[in-house]
């Protein structure tokens, strides 16, 4: 009986383990997909590497761009009767368009990050409601509505292509977090719409009446337009040096005490220094000097008082963070499971339970 009991009791305990572990950790892994850094690329709606090409009334909010262009010119047609900006302008093989097509490139890179799911062949995303994570494929399609739940980063991984057929369309999502990693071309059906930024090895293709709340940034070919709306979203990304004014103060307070004692000593806000020493202030922190009184004995050094406590300032010019910052993307939540716990707990105590009824049984005397 009690061989049972121990039996019983492991398996739970095991069971428990499974249900709660593995399962909080691939969460919390799903959560893990940052944004790339889009530095120079980030004021482009639209960057070929080729040339680009307008049909109809197309507008584009912000820059265009062709680098390094190849072909003889003209590189750029179409515009008018398309429209660039405002605020955005053409750069055709200027040094602004080589700079975004050298930051374009980076952040392709950037955005090649450990699959979350990978689905074989070609996969249709139709249909289907994702969370934020890392999606990877060898091809990528939509003949109907995608719809993305929650909030974080998504990225899309196609090994080659991706479709939209005509009216297919993204729900759902921040268009800044939205990323579209093509190893190849992207061709956006009749009237479809996509959400994101589409970041293109070869191409890109927007076909009649397709709108892209997004980026459209090919590395080596074309981007070729008609009658598009390209919203190209302006997403803030904070910069990533950490301020220095909070180090400064700290080193600071080392050396500068703030006392708050009553000792004879006036104003009690700097360093005592004695009168034969000579002491360098820190700037940071404005220090004044104190005369010793007669019934203070001749310090050697700095006068710290016997009750005097050091307050480090906190500093308080930290930016505040009004965006995503562009090393980060949804918060990482923790890795452990509410519910995994509720379950180990309801199996502990019928783990005790059985045990207790069998102890019981064992215990009783035989007749």
């Amino acid at each position: 009986m009690r061989k049972q009991m121990y039996l019983t009791i492991s398996m739970i305990l095991l069971l428990s383990l499974f249900v709660a572990g593995p399962s909080s950790s691939a969460f919390a892994s799903r959560l893990n997909a940052t944004p790339p850094t889009l530095g120079d690329v980030a004021s482009y709606s639209v960057l070929a590497g080729s040339i680009v090409t307008n049909t109809g009334p197309t507008t584009v909010q912000g820059d265009l761009g062709v680098s390094p262009g190849i072909g003889q010119p003209p590189l750029v047609t179409g515009f008018p009767p398309g429209v660039v900006g405002p605020p955005g302008m053409i750069h055709i093989q200027d040094g602004h368009a080589a700079a975004a097509q050298a930051a374009n490139t980076a952040a392709f890179g950037q955005l090649d990050q450990p699959c979350d799911i990978t689905y074989s062949g070609v996969k249709d995303l139709s249909g289907l409601s994702l969370e934020p994570g890392v999606y990877c494929a060898t091809a990528f399609l939509l003949t109907e509505n995608l719809t993305l739940t929650g909030s974080g980063v998504w990225i899309f991984k196609s090994a080659s292509t991706l479709t939209l057929n005509q009216g297919a369309s993204v729900i759902g999502g921040d268009p800044c977090n939205i990323w579209w990693r093509v190893g190849s071309s992207a061709t956006l059906g009749v009237n479809s719409s996509l959400i994101g930024d589409v970041l293109a090895l070869t191409s890109v293709a927007l076909q009649t009446g397709a709108t892209l709340n997004g980026r459209a940034l090919a590395q080596t070919g074309a981007v070729t337009l008609d009658s598009n709306t390209i919203l190209g979203p302006i997403c803030v990304q904070l910069p990533t040096s950490t301020p220095t004014s909070a180090a400064t103060a700290t080193a600071t307070a080392t050396a500068t005490v703030t006392a708050t004692a009553t000792a004879n000593v006036p104003t009690p806000t700097g360093t005592y220094i004695p009168p034969t020493a000579t002491a360098e202030v820190a700037t940071a922190t404005p220090a004044s000097t104190a005369t010793a009184t007669e019934d203070m004995p001749t310090p050697t050094g700095t006068y710290i008082p016997p009750t005097a406590t050091a307050e480090v300032p906190t500093a308080t010019n930290m930016p505040v963070m009004t965006a995503l910052p562009p090393t980060g993307g949804a918060p990482l939540q923790s890795e452990s499971s509410p519910w995994g716990l509720l379950i180990i707990g309801g199996f502990s105590a019928l783990a005790l339970v059985l045990g207790s009824r069998a102890y019981r049984k064992t215990s009783k005397p035989r007749q």
